[in-house]
């Protein structure tokens, strides 16, 4: 695919819920989030949705959405799809519903939404160890 046919990246936002009103085909993301306070680790997060928005592009292209731990470079997740544009007018609002992704470590999580193995834009997800606080008189 030559470079000018690759879509651009609007928006790649994690949430709690997307709800998508039928008649209209609007869609509300609702519980917005960049970090997520976990108990303990290895953290399994039951329930998240991932909303991309891409356009610009020219025809179908190959795109795959995934997250990684920044510093040691694992890969959480990793989500392939094929995105067909009509004309490099159009909006392709994609929206992705994971359960049970399992955070090993604590730290910076980068979600990243590649077309034809190109990185189009990513997100930091911070994942934090809840603390606890001290007790009174220890």
């Amino acid at each position: 695919m030559p470079l000018n046919e690759l879509p651009i990246g609007l928006a790649l936002l994690p949430c709690d819920m997307v709800i998508e009103d039928k008649r209209s085909s609007k869609k509300s993301l609702i519980g917005l989030f960049s970090q997520l306070h976990v108990p303990s680790l290895p953290y399994v997060h039951p329930f998240m949705y991932l909303y991309v928005s891409l356009t610009g592009g020219c025809s179908v292209c190959p795109c795959e959405m995934c997250c990684i731990h920044e510093e040691t470079r694992k890969k959480v997740f990793s989500l392939k799809c094929q995105v067909t544009f009509k004309g490099p007018m159009e909006v392709s609002d994609m929206v992705f519903e994971l359960r049970s992704i399992r955070f090993e470590d604590e730290g910076r999580y980068l979600l990243c939404a590649y077309a034809d193995e190109t990185l189009l834009m990513s997100r930091p997800l911070t994942v934090l160890l809840r603390r606890r606080a001290p007790e009174d008189g220890k």
